[in-house]
């Protein structure tokens, strides 16, 4: 993922300019990994972007998929 990649997704998930830009300078130090990105923007207060946790979600529903 390019750096203009990652500064577009928190655009689109409503990050603000100044947060994106410190977060990015702070990859560029220490470098870019999607944990380490959702790291810093659950620190400042926005959800994850770049990882899922699979285990979090709690939207499966097997009565949906039961065709009895």
């Amino acid at each position: 993922m390019t750096i203009d990649e990652i500064r577009f997704e928190m655009r689109i998930n409503d990050v603000q300019e100044s947060d994106i830009e410190e977060i990015i300078e702070e990859c560029r130090h220490s470098g870019f990994s999607a944990e380490d990105i959702d790291k810093a923007l659950q620190k400042r207060g926005y959800p994850k972007i770049f990882t899922i946790d699979y285990d979090a979600l709690d939207t499966y529903d097997e009565d949906v998929w039961d065709e009895d």
